[in-house]
């Protein structure tokens, strides 16, 4: 997943990196840059943005849908998804036959007819509910048509989705590609988690893509429309048995990692690296930063998301970024992209235990520099809070000089 840069990094590189990590996951948030785009960053350094969306919106390489949550990943592993899209289709299409289901079959028609659309641009987008989400019916009822593989994500405006039909979306190939039954799918994607991890548990591998998780158990009406007594309903967990049959097929190999309670699992491909020329602030939403209790594990580093912890609780800062050097985190700085001043912020830096600031900081300042620079920011603004002071200090007494206040 890390490794040397390329010099010129572009669609083919981007290209090979998504057949390697499988997935970027896409968020709302965007203090530093939008998630999916960073990720791609940190491992090949200053790609050109457009370059992912030309993969994911006009070549028809990606395509957006739930993997760890909602992501851009290989168009290949559409037939691997289509479990959780299919699971739905019946409900749907006698849903939109009924009285009740009128409004959702009229929304779908008319995307059909001019298409692609966002929610606000139908006919009628309905009312916003009082849920902490705020959603139109509009809104609801394409989310559900995509959730259910009849709509597809056609492209963004700015971040705003825009559905049209699967037909005209999804690549005839990937649509007729034969589709494997739930559990062979499901076993498909602990695989490749695997290939992507390297090693892990079978928690790890099913976090990955999260196979068994509350989408794979709910049942095929959207939220609004089951009962109580359907919400409460959960499937049996089963990922414990498809990683046995893994096992027992020879594509997981059974290790034993020190330090680690849970048995782990190690994919039967998988090469350990002589070493790993790695630089990267790699975001919350990053996939080696997926699952926590791994990124503990793995790594030694206790890491949550800040973002809704109220300012006054936070103990690192508002949207921490672990920053990774060779095969180790070896700090984690609070960073935001002051877009209408130009400048990268660094609100807050913090070693992690037992690391030398005159080891890491040349590294970390110039990784702040080549993240500014491929956010086309004129500056770096440090913040000084917490442990910077002591840090940069120390690194400004080394060769490779820190960015100043502003630089």
């Amino acid at each position: 997943m890390f490794g040397a840069r390329p010099a010129r990094p572009g669609a083919a590189q981007l290209r090979e990196l998504a057949a390697r990590v499988y997935a970027f996951q896409i968020d709302s948030v965007n203090v530093l840059a939008r998630a999916h785009y960073v990720a791609p960053f940190a491992r090949l350094g200053p790609y050109p943005v457009a370059a992912l969306d030309e993969l994911a919106y006009q070549t028809r390489e990606l395509f957006e849908y739930w993997g760890h949550a909602a992501c851009l990943m290989p168009v290949s592993l559409y037939p691997l998804l289509r479990y959780r899209m299919d699971k739905h289709g019946d409900w749907t299409r006698q849903y939109m036959r009924s009285r009740r289901g009128a409004y959702m079959a009229k929304a779908y028609a008319e995307v059909q007819e001019r298409g692609p659309l966002a929610a606000g641009g139908l006919t009628n987008p309905g009312k916003r509910s009082g849920n902490w989400w705020g959603w139109s019916s509009g809104k609801a009822a394409l989310e559900h048509l995509y959730d259910a593989g009849l709509l597809a994500i056609a492209g963004r405006r700015g971040f705003e989705r825009l559905y049209d039909v699967a037909e005209r979306v999804i690549p005839r190939a990937a649509r007729e590609a034969p589709v494997p039954p739930r559990e062979q799918a499901m076993k498909e994607l602990i695989a490749l988690a695997a290939k992507a991890q390297g090693v892990g548990t079978a928690d790890d591998l099913a976090t990955y893509f999260y196979v068994g998780g509350w989408r794979d158990r709910r049942g095929p009406e959207p939220w609004w429309a089951r009962s109580a007594r359907a919400r409460r309903k959960r499937e049996e967990p089963l990922v414990g048995r498809l990683v046995a049959e893994l096992v027992e097929e020879g594509r997981l190999l059974p290790v034993r990692v020190e330090g680690w309670k849970a048995p782990a699992y190690l994919h039967r491909e998988a090469r350990v690296p002589k070493s790993v020329a790695a630089r990267a602030f790699v975001t919350p939403f990053d996939s080696l930063a997926w699952h926590r209790p791994r990124l503990a594990r793995l790594h030694g580093m206790k890491y949550s998301i800040e973002i809704y912890t109220p300012a006054a609780k936070r103990v690192y800062g508002y949207y921490v970024c672990p920053f990774l050097l060779g095969d180790a985190f070896v700090a984690r700085a609070d960073l935001k992209a002051d877009r209408s001043r130009g400048v990268l912020v660094v609100q807050s830096a913090h070693l992690e235990p037992g690391q030398q600031a005159r080891r890491v900081l040349p590294e970390l300042a110039e990784e702040l520099r080549e993240l500014r620079a491929w956010l086309g920011l004129e500056r770096i603004e440090v913040v000084r809070r917490g442990e910077l002071r002591r840090l940069f200090s120390a690194e400004s007494r080394t060769r490779s000089p820190a960015p100043s206040r502003t630089t």
